[in-house]
């Protein structure tokens, strides 16, 4: 498409809407990156992760929070838009509350791993924070061994791009025990392992895994992979995963060995990775030393079963 019919496509769109192809059109047409955008926007005060924009642009979200607006009109400014052009395309701001479902928000790294300082330069590391994937669905399946302590972390996910060329899934994985050696890959299915790259002292490790195949928008995969995790490690006390974004299912498993075996187990959500629960039910302990958890639908936040040791 020509400069000129680019232009013209976005006036049209900025008169019907919605948001986000008017959002997208504008990004187009002024040829600039998100990332470069993410950027220009820092340099205004204004702290948006790619992965945020990238969900703007494909309407996984919409900009609610006062800081996102304030972004949306600099947008405005940065993508020769003119003032209210994007802004009048969201219309009110939604009801906020206790009761109201936030799921449509896509939560940020930095919001997500709040207490983790280190992880927005490991990512970093690896290039752009945004995949490009969305997780559609996952599924954990933890062990653990005679002293408590983790053994084995089996992961499936679907996933589903949320752009063209993607060929990378990015990982974040969070060890238990900062005297204790990292976790290694003991396997990964449908990918390769890529990059690694670890904060010891938290400890925490960014993997970069290689899809077997790139995936145009909208395209989906299953990859698998395994951890195994060094002998002599403290008791674990809890597993789980954080999301950025809505989900389909999250189905989480821990297989206890019959040698420490807790006496109380919580099926939780949390706002981040470390906080206090926003919700804690009893989940029962089966008579194999098993326990799982279901979550349906989970929305941006921390997903976890946690459990006490007698």
């Amino acid at each position: 498409m020509q400069p000129r019919e680019r232009a013209a496509d976005l006036l049209d769109v900025l008169r019907t809407g919605p948001f986000e192809a008017a959002l997208d059109s504008a990004v187009r047409a002024s040829g600039l990156s998100l990332e470069r955008i993410q950027h220009r926007l820092a340099e205004r005060g204004v702290e948006i992760s790619v992965t945020t924009l990238s969900y703007w642009r494909r309407g996984r979200s919409r900009p609610e929070r006062p800081q996102s607006r304030q972004a949306v009109r600099l947008l405005e400014e940065l993508l020769g838009i003119p003032t209210d052009g994007l802004v009048s395309l969201l219309g009110p701001r939604r009801p906020r509350g206790r009761w109201v479902n936030r799921d449509s928000e896509v939560l940020e790294t930095e919001r997500l791993w709040r207490e983790f300082g280190s992880l927005p330069e490991l990512l970093a590391e690896l290039g752009s924070t945004d995949d490009g994937l969305l997780r559609v669905a996952a599924h954990d399946s933890y062990e653990l061994d005679a002293r408590g302590a983790g053994a084995r972390l089996t992961t499936r996910l679907t996933l589903k791009a949320t752009r063209d060329r993607v060929d990378r899934c990015v990982v974040v994985l969070r060890g238990e025990d900062p005297d204790r050696a990292l976790p290694e890959f003991a396997g990964v299915r449908n990918a390769r392992l890529g990059r690694l790259r670890s904060d010891r002292s938290v400890p925490l490790v960014v993997a970069e895994l290689f899809l077997d195949r790139t995936l145009s928008e909208g395209g989906t995969t299953l990859i698998e992979y395994s951890l195994r995790f060094p002998e002599n490690g403290r008791r674990a006390e809890e597993c789980g995963r954080g999301f950025h974004a809505p989900a389909l299912l999250y189905t989480l498993e821990v297989a206890f060995h019959p040698d420490a075996v807790p006496v109380r187990c919580l099926r939780c959500s949390t706002a981040a990775v470390t906080g206090e629960p926003l919700s804690a039910e009893p989940v029962w302990i089966s008579a194999a030393d098993r326990v799982h958890a279901v979550f349906e639908n989970p929305g941006p936040g921390f997903r976890a079963l946690r459990w006490e040791w007698q």
